[in-house]
């Protein structure tokens, strides 16, 4: 299958650099994009950490659900693979302690390490 990125603004660039990533306020939320129940791959690039705590989180906001994250997000590319199990059309990547962009969510039968 051919690869595609699911993501609706990849290139965005989300900032909280300076919140505390235990207080879900602090969290600087990106564009929404639409899944269907099935298996993906997210992942998106860290080129600035605030602190040691630093997260990454990709949760659907409709359902009030966490579907992944990645705790102590490391500069450089962090990943996580995420399941739904209900279609939502509001989906989105969250950063907190850090600095984050070229967002990217494909399915796993489509994704590849390199």
């Amino acid at each position: 299958m051919r690869r595609k990125n699911l993501c609706a603004e990849p290139a965005e660039t989300l900032d909280a650099l300076d919140g505390d990533p235990s207080d879900w306020q602090d969290f600087k939320n990106g564009s929404s994009m639409s899944l269907q129940p099935g298996q993906y791959v997210a992942s998106c690039n860290v080129t600035e950490r605030g602190n040691a705590k630093a997260r990454i989180q990709y949760w659907d906001e409709v359902h009030h659900l966490q579907l992944g994250e990645v705790y102590g997000a490391a500069i450089g590319v962090n990943v996580m693979r995420i399941d739904p199990q209900t279609a939502s059309g509001k989906c989105n990547f969250s950063v907190c302690g850090c600095r984050a962009t070229d967002f990217i969510v494909e399915r796993t039968d489509t994704y590849a390490l390199a």
